[in-house]
């Protein structure tokens, strides 16, 4: 005879599945109950976990006909229905993401990086198991200084019995406690977790890069789109500018700049005169008039006289 509670798992699995649109296997290992949880009721209506024993968990899912999870039905693993799209899901699961000290052996999801500088540890017996592990250190001022930044676990590696307590002590929390999305399937397609997991930082760095390259493109193509049309005419105009002013061309835009350079030329030129001749061109009054005719003669006669 089968077991009421085993036929209640099946059955809330079959159930779940007619009332949700969208069904995901997670992997709950390394997961301790506290934090699960803590998820489960972070997750709240949107996602709702079922976990129970492998076999009973796909008998359910083979009973109504989804067998297409199947195979990442592996180790420790759980269902969770939704009515979110897959990736909606996987953002969900990973915005509760919580983080939690090492153990030993347990594999580094990403380096372990412990940086140089002050470790905020009074000096004392710490010291040794710093160094211990293999890491640099002082005692200055009476803290535990670190004097070097190094990797002390690469990602994918076990982490140490040293390591994992001066971890703990410079309060480095490596593991990521979450429901890691293996697989969704909508009703038509299986997304499997890779595909689904987008790092939102990276795929805007990417746009911004296709965005920027697509601009120089257009740009320096003189293709006008609404994002090249005003430095595009800009540049028309500055070519313009400069065409007309490299011809001797004058016009409103260009009078200024002539006037202006005239001027300069003006100002650089007088600056080359010097001061003695510039007072004699001041002082120096016209020619007398040479005497002709009867004032000529007038002129001789008193010259005579006298």
């Amino acid at each position: 005879m089968v077991a009421s509670w085993k036929e209640q798992l099946v059955g809330q699995v079959g159930k779940n599945l007619k009332d949700y649109g969208v069904c995901g296997v997670v992997d709950i290992t390394g997961v301790p109950s506290k934090q699960f949880q803590q998820i489960r009721k972070t997750l709240g209506n949107d996602v709702k976990v079922v976990i129970g024993r492998k076999r009973l968990l796909q008998m359910g899912l083979d009973e109504n006909g989804v067998k297409n999870l199947d195979d990442y039905l592996n180790g420790s693993v759980g269902l969770v229905f939704t009515n979110l799209d897959p990736f909606q899901l996987e953002r969900k699961l990973y915005s509760c993401m919580s983080s939690a000290a090492a153990k030993p052996g347990q594999i580094a999801p990403t380096d372990i990086v412990i940086n140089e500088g002050d470790t905020g540890l009074p000096a004392g017996p710490v010291i040794g198991e710093i160094q211990g592990a293999g890491i640099k250190a002082k005692i200055e001022g009476g803290k535990i200084m670190i004097l070097k930044t190094s990797t002390v676990v690469h990602a994918g590696e076990p982490i140490s019995d040293k390591i994992a307590p001066v971890l703990k002590r410079l309060n480095i929390e490596p593991i990521k406690i979450m429901l890691k999305l293996a697989a969704a399937y909508d009703g038509k397609t299986v997304y499997s977790g890779d595909v689904l997991h987008i790092d939102a930082e990276e795929v805007f760095g990417r746009f911004m890069l296709a965005h920027q390259m697509a601009f120089n493109l257009a740009y320096n193509a003189g293709y006008f789109t609404k994002h090249t049309i005003l430095l595009l005419l800009q540049k028309a105009f500055m070519d313009a500018l400069n065409l007309s002013l490299n011809s001797g061309i004058i016009n409103k835009e260009t009078l200024p700049t002539f006037l202006s350079k005239a001027n300069a030329q003006a100002k650089a030129l007088k600056a080359l005169v010097p001061d003695e001749i510039k007072s004699g061109l001041v002082e120096e009054k016209p020619p007398e008039k040479t005497p002709t005719g009867e004032d000529a003669v007038g002129t001789v006669e008193e010259k005579a006289s006298e």
